[in-house]
């Protein structure tokens, strides 16, 4: 079962540019690109053409230049962190991309007024790592048997033990139906649909696979247990941004204010590292397709083990 696609924000325009970018919504459901992929992509188009508009710049597509584009680039990075300038910038090039494959008119090439443009530099990335000590405090603040509780400790183990996104997690089936489930207890392991649909397969524990159990045991004489998604809240589904909330209850409960499942992410890439989990490995069970991402948490997360390296040598406490 699909998820559900968010609402898209609009873009009307006095050119072309809100009427193409209609066209390469449907073409992206066409490829069947993820609801979230398909909503980043647009979100990036809209943020360029409420830009065009402000400023009274062009908004037909042939006439959008390279110098409109780098001057709502610089307006992103006045008002944003790079990393959304970044997101914006790939989504906004991969329009113009389809705009050259579809306005083919042979008297009047179009050419991407991004072609060869670079996107703004990412600044290094120290992501928040979880201690094993605070992990431990999560779990202890989920100590319960009540239907909330046990399954607030079942979203915490899982998002440790496999490293799954946000979307991933909230996107899990149940169903009476063992062939309909994502969920597979005797085997111990979870079916996870990553960005662009790529389906994996990750690993839980015993002790994981025990808590979903002890969950779904509770799930069971649930009012909405027909629902086809695994994590249920009092009125049903519990949803992608339902998740987000639980999670940053569960760390204010446990005395980790601002906590949001990817930081459950970077602590279990950060755990594996230091466990010897290989870099293939590790890009596998984490649905990345290139290193690009591993490398940029590598690099905070190698701070932090330099770190505690250096604490245990307390260089400082031999003089």
């Amino acid at each position: 079962m699909a998820a559900t696609l968010p609402a898209l924000p609009a873009l009307v325009t006095p050119g072309d540019l809100g009427d193409e970018l209609g066209a390469f919504v449907r073409h992206l459901r066409a490829e069947n690109l993820s609801p979230n992929s398909v909503y980043a992509y647009v979100g990036a188009v809209v943020s360029l053409g409420n830009y065009l508009v402000e400023h009274d710049l062009p908004t037909d597509v042939a006439a959008i230049k390279r110098e409109h584009i780098q001057d709502w680039q610089i307006a992103l990075l006045e008002k944003y962190k790079p990393a959304t300038a970044h997101q914006r910038y790939r989504g906004a090039q991969r329009f113009f991309a389809w705009c050259e494959s579809v306005m083919d008119d042979p008297d009047h090439p179009f050419i991407s007024p991004m072609r060869k443009m670079k996107p703004p530099k990412l600044d290094d990335y120290l992501p928040t790592v979880l201690t094993l000590d605070e992990l431990r405090r999560l779990v202890a603040a989920c100590d319960g048997r009540t239907f909330e509780e046990r399954r607030d400790a079942a979203l915490i183990r899982i998002f440790f033990d496999t490293g799954a996104r946000r979307a991933e997690v909230a996107n899990l089936r149940w169903s009476r139906d063992a062939d309909e489930r994502d969920i597979d207890f005797a085997r111990g392991q979870v079916r996870l649909f990553g960005k662009g649909r790529r389906e994996r397969n990750a690993a839980i524990s015993p002790k994981t696979v025990e808590a979903l159990e002890r969950y779904e045991r509770l799930r069971r004489s649930h009012q909405h247990s027909d629902e086809p998604w695994f994590w249920l809240g009092r009125k049903g589904r519990l949803t992608d941004s339902g998740i987000a909330q639980t999670t940053r209850d569960i760390g204010m409960r446990a005395g980790i204010p601002g906590l949001h499942p990817h930081i459950l992410r970077h602590s279990w890439r950060h755990h594996a590292d230091v466990a010897g989990t290989s870099r293939e490995d590790l890009m596998a069970l984490g649905g990345w397709r290139s290193d690009a991402m591993l490398r940029r948490y590598a690099s905070g997360e190698a701070n932090n083990r330099a770190l505690d390296r250096a604490r245990e040598r307390a260089i400082g406490d031999q003089i």
